[in-house]
């Protein structure tokens, strides 16, 4: 692990909170001159600390009107069966978060869809028939109150 000082969690906190910051932005935002923030910047990213940057988008203004979560239970947990979901999960374009969890089912999917009818085809044409589901249960998003990938520092 990367260790980080007060200065680099100025910097994260600013990159995190707008990813069109320019440089000299987030400088001045961390308290530094522009020269060693880029310096820092490049030492996380080198790090893997920073991994990238994302532009995010509206899914509703796009058409993408419906979010579906699903939990699925395996039939089994065996090395080879859990590669194989897996991989397939990550085929899936509409699937955009997969969570191996503890509990009552071993994983949890977000999915985004255009609409119900959009999710009936995904369901019957690809997650029905994904490696080793014994039990899969469906619940749509009305609404959601909070989406951050946001660390807490």
């Amino acid at each position: 692990m990367h260790t980080v000082d007060e200065t680099d969690l100025r910097i994260l906190r600013a990159m995190q909170s707008d990813g069109n910051l320019t440089v000299t932005e987030i400088a001045e935002r961390a308290g530094i001159s522009q020269s060693p923030c880029s310096r820092r910047i490049a030492i996380l990213q080198e790090k893997g600390v920073v991994k990238g940057k994302q532009t995010l988008l509206d899914a509703k203004k796009l058409g993408f009107d419906t979010l579906v979560i699903v939990r699925i239970k395996l039939q089994g947990h065996d090395a080879t069966l859990l590669e194989a979901f897996k991989k397939a999960v990550r085929s899936i374009p509409e699937i955009q978060i997969a969570l191996l969890v503890l509990g009552d089912f071993d994983f949890y999917l977000r999915i985004v869809v255009r609409d119900i009818e959009h999710y009936q085809r995904l369901l019957q044409g690809k997650l029905v028939s994904l490696p080793g589901v014994r039990e899969m249960q469906s619940s749509v998003i009305l609404e959601v109150v909070k989406d951050s990938a946001a660390l807490p520092f």
